[in-house]
């Protein structure tokens, strides 16, 4: 009756999304109030697009050292009061930080 993060006696396999919706390997389809991707949707092509231009050039995580950290954390300290200006980047563990104006 509820939405719960793990189904361990009734497993859902996902085998596709688009959007706010998830699809199983039936076609049923579940809107999607788990994953990370709420504010763009499953596939976005703006994202997509993005990803697949950036992947071409260079596909890593934030633990090396790229301009485009600092640019983003400059960028990113304009739009915030003065104070928030230190910026600590992370992904699935892995973590790199970036200080304005550094």
């Amino acid at each position: 009756s509820s939405c719960r993060l793990f189904f361990p006696e009734d497993p859902v396999k996902i085998v596709r999304a688009q959007g706010q919706y998830m699809y199983d390997e039936q076609g049923a389809e579940y809107i999607d109030c788990i994953n990370n991707v709420a504010h763009v949707g499953h596939c976005h092509p703006l994202v997509v697009r993005a990803a697949h231009e950036q992947n071409q050039v260079l596909n890593t995580n934030s633990r090396y050292l790229h301009d485009n950290i600092v640019d983003y954390a400059q960028r990113l300290s304009e739009t915030l009061p003065e104070q928030l200006c230190v910026f600590y980047f992370l992904n699935s563990g892995g973590n790199s930080s970036s200080k304005k104006g550094t």
